[in-house]
């Protein structure tokens, strides 16, 4: 409750400082807020997914170990454990974002600046927390300016300068996904070539059950399929195989599709910003995220993650 008070405070500050604008640039601003609420609350979820992801693929290596002797030492967990925790970390600052637009979409009160500088101190400071990705290349530095710049303001009392903050944060966090797109692109993909390995070498031991790839023949007489306990027939161990292959395609292009999406969303998002501050009509984008919520939904299903 205390963290989206100060939230409401930081966009009170924005309505503040804001008044000499026109009526169609108000309208503009919460259309963008609308939309930043909207896209950063994917953009958070979509990170919680991957986070919760790299936390399975240390799952599967102890799996992998386990059954194929594929070695997987104390210090590859670690690094796992890394990437789990920086992909977490965006997540919370995706959320933070999220309530950011949905504070600013109702705001009706007034907040003391204490408030508004606490909360941009905060704020400041969960932005300046994400490092660099793990086996990534790119170093987010200009989100880490960001969050500087918005806790030395908070600690200067500048709300005018707090409030010009926000298209360079968007531009930041626009950067830094695109940067990082490939990493991410390769967690999820790693992860699901990593699952389809361990099932192929459990179905060439005859060690999966296929009773599910006849049930589509038997669920509408109330039956169930009983398989022999000695050999699974051969047909029905090269569909299991096909279904594996095939399905960890779809997922690994499902996953794509969603990180093209977000890609383009958060760049739309901060040529919205830029729009709203210089004060030009705002371009409408339309927000396609069904592919971000489609993919999402899948991990959530097969039990991946939970938010």
């Amino acid at each position: 409750m205390l963290r989206s008070r100060r939230f409401r405070a930081v966009f009170l500050c924005m309505a503040l400082c804001l008044p000499a604008v026109s009526c169609k640039t108000s309208d503009d601003a919460k259309m963008l807020a609308g939309r930043l609420t909207t896209a950063a609350a994917n953009l958070g979820d979509y990170y919680a997914t991957l986070s919760g992801i790299a936390s399975e693929n240390v799952k599967l290596e102890r799996l992998q170990q386990a059954t194929m002797g594929v070695p997987f030492g104390k210090q590859d967990q670690a690094q796992l454990q890394d990437v789990q925790n920086e992909l977490q970390k965006r997540a919370d600052a995706a959320h933070a974002l999220a309530d950011l637009g949905m504070a600013f979409s109702g705001l009706t009160g007034s907040t003391a600046p204490a408030d508004v500088a606490a909360s941009a101190g905060n704020l400041g400071t969960e932005l300046s927390a994400v490092q660099q990705l793990p086996g990534a290349s790119y170093a987010p530095i200009a989100l880490q300016k960001a969050g500087q710049l918005l806790t030395q303001f908070a600690q200067e009392r500048d709300e005018r300068k707090m409030v010009r903050q926000m298209e360079p944060t968007l531009n930041a966090l626009s950067e830094t996904f695109s940067r990082e797109k490939d990493a991410y692109n390769s967690i999820n993909r790693t992860y699901i070539e990593l699952a389809q390995a361990i099932a192929l070498d459990l179905v060439n031991k005859n060690q999966v059950d296929p009773g599910s790839l006849v049930e589509p023949a038997l669920k509408p007489f109330g039956l169930t399929s009983r398989m022999p306990s000695a050999t699974v027939p051969q047909g029905l161990q090269d569909y299991a195989k096909e279904q594996i292959q095939n399905e960890g395609q779809a997922q690994i292009a499902a996953h794509a599709k969603a990180s093209d999406a977000l890609e383009t969303t958060l760049k739309n998002l901060a040529q919205n910003a830029h729009e709203v501050a210089s004060g030009q009509p705002i371009t409408k984008h339309s927000l396609k995220l069904s592919t971000v919520e489609s993919w999402i939904q899948m991990n959530s299903d097969s039990g991946k993650h939970s938010h």
